[in-house]
């Protein structure tokens, strides 16, 4: 493995070479101006490859990324620039010599081959996998060291497969840093060419993979700014929300209650059958009403998590219970499975009983006409509840919606016990997921981190 250092360049005088260092310095120029207009990862990755596979850059057959796996110490292929095939490349380079498009040409046609890619291309990046071996001195460079270096084949045993993948013998490889080390990877080679990578080239390389990490970090201290901000506009909104409840609740519960309550008493007279039909609809729509409120209460009010030990099974068969009748009337069936011990749990066991509560409530009013209700836990590196009903289940247009305060597909409802539901679990570390079940209905999971369970129970 051959690293390079910037000192090299300072050895070489010749013409050829001062004006290459001269092109590289405008590149790196232009690079960082392109940088810091990018958005998002899909334009920092357009830019960064382009500026290594252009003529006008550093001219590589093609380049990837590899990012980071964030479990493990693996990196997974998510954008790749160039050809897949030596035929492929000759049309490719004859299409760019007739066109002579801009670098900012460039740019544009690299985001839109990201987003779809040739066939051969989306089938390397598909596979292309880089494990590097543990205790190795590529380990240590990827981790550690993070300088840029070349790769080639036949250093590595355990490597044999990957540069198959590629149909290469070297590799230029660069690190991109984040906050927290190692975000991702660019490769780079010349796969057609077969020209050696100088000592230059992995000095610029490593340049543009110092500038895109900054980048990156920019990116994503922007998006954390975005989301901070977008927690106060929501705080704000749900305080105003708060203070209109609040009066709604006192100016409008009472004279509904007492609506729904007269309505109910004059039932009990000897009133007109054509009267009957019309107080029904009062009584139903004064109660309607009163979920409404409750609803929004249960949303905005402040959630301070209390949390002790529990016994998780103990939690969902308690909420199982409240809906026993429920579950004799629309004649549905329920099966509650678990794998392992009943996990002790450090969790707010009110909040999280509510969680459930509205879970199963969902669940039930999804099979109106009866059905099946599953709910299967599993302790494996954390917790995973699994409620499955056999339902009318959720279109998928609206699976990542549901969950939004005030969205509801049913006819009567607020919208708002999801979105309780998962405000919830994300307070305990958790998240809370829907999908379409195999049976037709709705499947939802929660997802509890291993930190939360206290008897050891990790794993079984």
């Amino acid at each position: 493995m051959k690293e390079v250092s910037s000192l090299n360049l300072e050895a070489r005088s010749c013409s050829h070479q001062q004006c290459r260092v001269k092109d590289f310095l405008n590149l790196s120029l232009n690079f960082a101006t392109h940088l810091l207009q990018a958005e998002d990862e899909e334009d920092l990755w357009a830019v960064l490859l382009v500026a290594i596979t252009a003529a006008e850059g550093l001219g590589f057959n093609r380049a990837f990324i590899l990012k980071k796996d964030e479990k493990r110490d693996l990196f997974c292929a998510v954008a790749g620039l160039g050809p897949s095939s030596p035929e492929e490349a000759a049309e490719i380079w004859e299409d760019l010599k007739i066109r002579n498009p801009s670098f900012e040409e460039m740019i544009k046609e690299a985001r839109l081959s990201l987003k779809n890619p040739p066939q051969g291309l989306k089938d390397i990046v598909k596979d292309l996998i880089l494990v590097p071996p543990v205790g190795s001195t590529l380990e240590k460079d990827l981790f550690e060291n993070q300088r840029a270096f070349l790769l080639q084949r036949g250093e590595y045993e355990d490597l044999t497969s990957f540069f198959e993948t590629l149909k290469t013998d070297e590799l230029a490889v660069a690190v991109l840093g984040g906050y927290s080390g190692t975000y991702a990877l660019v490769l780079a080679d010349n796969f057609v060419t077969r020209e050696p990578i100088e000592d230059e080239e992995l000095c610029f390389l490593e340049t543009m993979a110092i500038l895109a990490s900054m980048s990156i970090q920019k990116i994503k201290t922007s998006q954390e700014l975005q989301r901070q901000k977008n927690l106060l506009v929501e705080a704000e909104r749900l305080s105003a929300v708060g203070e209109l409840s609040s009066k709604i609740f006192h100016e409008i519960r009472n004279p509904i209650s007492a609506l729904g309550g007269l309505s109910k008493l004059l039932l009990k007279k000897d009133i007109p059958p054509e009267l009957q039909a019309y107080l029904r609809t009062m009584v139903r729509e004064a109660e309607r009403l009163e979920r409404v409120l409750e609803d929004l209460f249960e949303f905005v009010r402040p959630i301070k998590l209390e949390k002790q030990p529990v016994r998780l099974y103990r939690l969902v068969q308690t909420a199982l219970t409240l809906f026993l009748s429920s579950f004799k009337e629309y004649g549905i069936h329920v099966s509650f499975e678990t794998r392992g011990r009943d996990p002790i749990v450090n969790v707010d066991p009110e909040e999280m009983q509510l969680v459930f509560i509205h879970l199963i409530k969902n669940a039930i009013e999804a099979m109106p006409e009866g059905g099946s209700l599953k709910i299967f836990i599993c302790v494996n590196d954390g917790i995973k509840i699994q409620i499955i009903d056999s339902g009318i289940g959720i279109p998928k247009l609206y699976l990542k919606k549901v969950t939004e305060p005030f969205f509801t597909t049913k006819t009567y409802g607020s919208g708002l016990g999801l979105s309780v539901a998962k405000k919830i679990v994300e307070m305990h570390g958790g998240a809370l997921t829907l999908r379409q079940a195999e049976s037709g209905g709705t499947e939802v999971e929660v997802f509890l981190p291993p930190e939360l369970i206290l008897n050891g129970e990790k794993g079984s």
